[in-house]
């Protein structure tokens, strides 16, 4: 009797719901029990990290409303509530005016497990070990409603041009420094780039690299090759002192912004090529390129 019980108590445990629920689905340092495992302020995991999904946009330039409505819906919203896996890190960062070292995220939290079966994140699901229904759907919304205010005044600010555009070093400040929490020790990582990728300072100025001699005041129509940029000697230094390392988990995900009120409709090509060199001279290939569609104040030629 005494060893059937024991058995009876053994079969209750190892078929209970959260051993499933972890050995058959759920990643390393999945949260089994939302209550004693995810951080209540970041709804992220305590111990270890799942993924981050970064998304910097580029306030550097004015943005028509069409722009702004493409955006809006790749960056919020349904996209990150059904695309991104729960528990992952989600961050909004501002590329203005700032100095990269000092800019801050607009946001930074994981998403929230759903409640609901999903075969697409079987981690959406509620452990009813440890998981009430109610109990998560309450936490659900309130992740839900944290993002949503987040999203009601994040392009209050596309009205206007900066001084300067520093995509290089923004891009370069979330890959290398820990404050972004966007290193390699996240088992997955995407960058999410949105911008019209012209990079201008005093030492990268692609408003004159990207511009064929035949008019100087005309606007950038073609650029250069990355070969002739890194010509330069001062360039080339600092492209090679400042190489981000361990970049093989990373994606990059680009949704190129056509401005053409300052560039040609032309220019696209030639920058995306420069681009996709400046990656590769990182060590970073998994690029994909998105194209927002003419409208009445774009590119119509």
């Amino acid at each position: 009797m005494h060893k059937l019980i024991i058995f009876i108590i053994s079969v209750l445990i190892y078929s209970s719901p959260a051993m499933a629920f972890k050995e058959k689905n759920m990643p390393e340092n999945y949260p089994m029990c939302y209550d004693n495992d995810i951080d209540p302020k970041t709804f992220c995991p305590l111990e270890g990290k799942l993924g981050h999904k970064l998304y910097l946009v580029d306030f550097t330039s004015r943005w028509n409303k069409a722009q702004v409505d493409w955006i809006n819906g790749r960056i919020f919203g349904k996209i990150i509530e059904e695309n991104i896996a729960p528990y992952h890190r989600v961050s909004y960062l501002k590329m203005d005016d700032t100095e990269p070292n000092s800019q801050k995220y607009s946001y930074s939290n994981c998403r929230f497990k759903s409640g609901k079966k999903s075969k697409k994140f079987p981690g959406d699901q509620v452990n009813e070990r440890c998981e009430g229904r109610g109990p998560v759907l309450n936490v659900y919304n309130i992740w839900k409603n944290d993002l949503k205010n987040i999203e009601n005044g994040f392009f209050d600010t596309h009205n206007k041009d900066a001084k300067q555009s520093q995509l290089i070093e923004y891009i370069l400040n979330v890959l290398k420094e820990p404050k972004f929490n966007f290193l390699n020790d996240n088992p997955e990582r995407e960058l999410i780039i949105v911008s019209d990728m012209m990079q201008y300072t005093n030492r990268i100025n692609l408003y004159n690299f990207c511009r064929t001699p035949l008019d100087v005041n005309q606007k950038p129509n073609k650029c250069k090759s990355f070969e002739k940029l890194i010509k330069n000697k001062k360039i080339k230094r600092y492209f090679d002192t400042r190489k981000p390392e361990n970049v093989e988990n990373l994606k990059v995900n680009i949704f190129f912004m056509n401005h053409a009120y300052q560039t040609k409709c032309d220019l696209e090509e030639s920058l995306e090529t420069l681009w996709i060199d400046i990656f590769a001279y990182w060590g970073i290939t998994n690029i994909k390129w998105n194209y927002e569609s003419d409208n009445t104040q774009s590119c119509t030629s």
